[in-house]
């Protein structure tokens, strides 16, 4: 009988399916707090032999995104100014997004190569705030990631990204958040689950908007109105760090062509 790697409660099994074309794979569900996932997924280093799944034609549209409801929340919620880091960064989109509009992310992934945010790696912190877009779901033991992550870098605020199943009414087979052509997703949340969650992390759950979500320990955390929106918006234009980022970048070039 498998366990939960939330609760350590067994497991029902909902089905069996192949996931990459060969590989049996079994889902098990915990009644006890409405999380799915995948037991003992045995194929993950194969699953993830690209950083990026070649299905994935959306990235560039959902980091766009991810970008404006990141900024628009930390500046209406008084974390403009705050340290942040990315979890699971891939190859640093979120971050040089997030950059360029004056917000200042920093990258972690250790799966994945620095491509476009290169200078910015992360350092021992702490971090006030934190992105997990897209991650949890590729997790065997998404809570205690999380644990390990808050505990190393201390932050306060996440951001992150869930596709939401109903316990009531668990998704048939041809969900396609199963994802069993690339066999990545192995971690599947309701929102009961992200409640659980963000009570072990000491935290509290917010739902921003669409798939988005953040565990916080501030006593408010919300979703900017319209015109606040606009203002924003208006205000990220004139904030960029690119500029600044080149310049230090580039005295980085010079000193290390020094050391030649």
């Amino acid at each position: 009988m498998s366990q939960s790697p939330l609760t350590g409660q067994a497991g029902k099994l909902l089905f069996e399916h192949k996931v990459i074309g060969r590989h049996n794979a079994a889902y098990y569900l915990d009644e006890s707090c409405g999380y799915i996932w995948v037991d003992a997924p045995h194929w993950l280093d194969e699953a993830y032999s690209d950083a990026i799944a070649l299905t994935d034609t959306g990235i560039l549209a959902r980091n766009l995104n991810n970008i404006r409801i990141v900024s628009m929340a930390m500046r209406a919620n008084g974390l403009a100014q705050a340290r942040g880091i990315d979890l699971g960064a891939g190859y640093g989109l979120l971050v040089r997004g997030l950059r360029d509009v004056g917000i200042d992310f920093h990258w972690s992934d250790p799966f994945a190569d620095n491509l476009l945010a290169r200078g910015f790696e992360a350092d021992e912190g702490p971090y006030e705030v934190a992105a997990a877009f897209e991650v949890l779901e590729h997790l065997p033991d998404p809570l205690g990631h999380l644990k390990t992550a808050r505990a190393q870098f201390g932050y306060e605020t996440l951001f992150f990204s869930a596709t939401c199943f109903d316990p009531g009414d668990i998704p048939r087979p041809d969900w396609w958040y199963w994802a069993f052509e690339t066999g990545q997703h192995i971690s599947f949340f309701s929102e009961q689950c992200l409640d659980f969650m963000a009570h072990e992390l000491g935290m509290r759950k917010v739902h921003l908007k669409g798939d988005v979500y953040a565990f916080t320990t501030l006593s408010d955390l919300s979703w900017p109105g319209g015109w606040t929106r606009r203002r924003l918006e208006r205000k990220a234009r004139k904030v960029s760090l690119a500029e600044q980022d080149y310049a230090a970048m580039k005295q980085r070039v010079i000193a290390a062509q020094r050391d030649t």
